[in-house]
């Protein structure tokens, strides 16, 4: 990892060149593949977190996936927890998940759950509370199902994605935003698809010692392929309790302090004038372009995003 030396190490240099060092052999042993071969699950931390899960290995001590498992390209989140990704689907088998696999394997699963099973391989050795994987995750761009206008009204396509603004950003001068979250659930008896969008103001910027989100509610027909409501409102937060929202996701965030009704629309709402009703609303909020219509960001709002960064790192 050193370039050419043209002066003397510094104090300081070799103190970091050495904490790369320990940590490099502290990964070894936390990724011992020797471990991994001689792991009984009668020593598993997920089973005695989560001893319900028992009955869901095969034989071949693969996790049966149903409807209580939500893949990520980084784990699975089960209730509270995040479940580890076996070892030997990592990158060098060691602690980096193949995201390329995992999040193609989660996309796949998350489109044809309806007609295929799905089993995979956890490490029984690790186990994460899902809010501590949250915060890790922010560093990322975004997760989650990406929006396809043809899926919109299959009734199987349901699920959370967050998308993450990416910082230094040149947006935050109109309105200071951490993420923006999507939430789509849906009712088999009578054919509903239901979607939430709730933008997260940055913690470090309160209005009055308060944070305002603003929330987006929808039910879509998938019968009559229309939207029948429409509606927003303002979530407002008290700054004492707010890390809690930032740190949380739908649905199992917190409630806000008030609810601010803001318009509602019932009838026939066709596709496009939705769009162009949501766009509008969250104006100030690339997140949503770029959830809705990724091409449209790449072409418009990316190059303004790294022109910024450009300027704001040189």
């Amino acid at each position: 990892m050193l370039e050419p030396l043209e002066e003397p190490l510094l104090t300081e240099d070799l103190s970091r060149i050495a904490q790369y060092c320990i940590a490099a052999q502290i990964q070894k042993g936390y990724s011992s593949v020797a471990d991994v071969i001689a792991l009984s699950v009668d020593n598993s931390h997920v089973l005695a977190e989560c001893p319900e899960l028992r009955d869901l290995f095969d034989d071949d001590g693969l996790l049966k996936l149903d409807h209580r498992f939500y893949l990520m390209d980084g784990g699975i989140k089960y209730g509270k927890f995040v479940l580890h990704y076996h070892q030997f689907l990592r990158r060098g088998f060691s602690s980096n998940p193949n995201f390329n696999f995992l999040g193609t394997f989660a996309h796949y699963r998350s489109r044809t759950k309806a007609q295929n099973t799905f089993r995979i391989a956890i490490d029984h050795r690790r186990l994460m509370r899902f809010d501590d994987y949250h915060q890790m995750m922010e560093l990322d761009t975004w997760y989650g199902p990406g929006f396809d206008p043809d899926e919109l009204d299959d009734l199987t396509k349901t699920g959370l994605t967050v998308v993450v603004r990416s910082h230094p950003s040149p947006f935050d001068s109109n309105y200071s935003l951490v993420k923006t979250e999507f939430l789509w659930k849906a009712n088999e008896t009578d054919g509903v698809k239901t979607l939430e969008i709730e933008e997260v103001a940055s913690e470090s910027t309160p209005v009055d010692n308060w944070h305002v989100n603003r929330y987006v509610h929808a039910e879509r027909d998938t019968v009559r392929r229309t939207f029948r409501h429409f509606d927003a409102a303002a979530k407002v937060y008290p700054h004492s309790t707010y890390k809690q929202r930032v740190d949380e996701t739908m649905p199992n965030q917190i409630k806000p302090a008030h609810y601010i009704k803001l318009f509602r629309i019932d009838g026939n709402i066709n596709l496009d004038d939705w769009l162009s009703l949501l766009s509008m609303f969250y104006k100030g909020n690339e997140m949503v372009v770029e959830y809705f219509d990724p091409q449209l960001f790449r072409e418009k709002f990316l190059p303004i995003i790294s022109r910024w960064q450009d300027a704001m790192t040189n």
